[in-house]
């Protein structure tokens, strides 16, 4: 299962729009998207606004692969579970977001093990490929820097 994701502040319908077209063109393969508030209603994969925290979690550990936008929180879930992770920057032009600093997140995530960068929509079908053919992220294990229940007050945060 593919898990798509836009994080739980913006919507990103052109994430959304560009996932969709690939499940039409990938019905073999299962995927879920949480979008959020955006205004695009996919009509080839499964899809929910939001999931609560807990569920989120289960989600992604069930994943062969996160597709998100190139937020810190979804890489960091990702690294956590040790999940490989197609991201693509939101864009300012777009009025994704308020300033571009996704291409500078994506740009300093882009070649560490597991990460796979998609810099424009065109690119989701190779990067995706790519990590499904490159294994699991060979994240950090964050247990070896923080205690448990601090990470698990930062997991709640970069969740909800």
């Amino acid at each position: 299962m593919i898990f798509v994701t836009v994080g739980s502040m913006m919507a990103f319908d052109r994430l959304i729009i560009s996932m969709d077209k690939w499940a039409r063109a990938h019905a073999d393969t299962d995927v879920l998207a949480q979008i959020g508030e955006g205004t695009y209603r996919p009509n080839h994969m499964r899809w929910t606004r939001m999931l609560a925290p807990s569920k989120f979690q289960e989600v992604v550990h069930d994943a062969a692969l996160m597709v998100a936008h190139a937020g810190m929180g979804s890489y960091f879930v990702a690294a956590e579970m040790h999940k490989p992770i197609v991201m693509l920057p939101r864009l300012a032009a777009n009025r994704e977001h308020t300033t571009d600093h996704q291409l500078h997140t994506i740009k300093w995530l882009r070649d560490r093990p597991g990460v796979y960068a998609a810099m424009r929509d065109a690119e989701l079908d190779s990067a995706i490929d790519k990590a499904m053919a490159g294994g699991r992220i060979a994240g950090p294990d964050f247990m070896n820097f923080a205690p448990e229940p601090f990470l698990r007050r930062v997991r709640h945060f970069l969740v909800t």
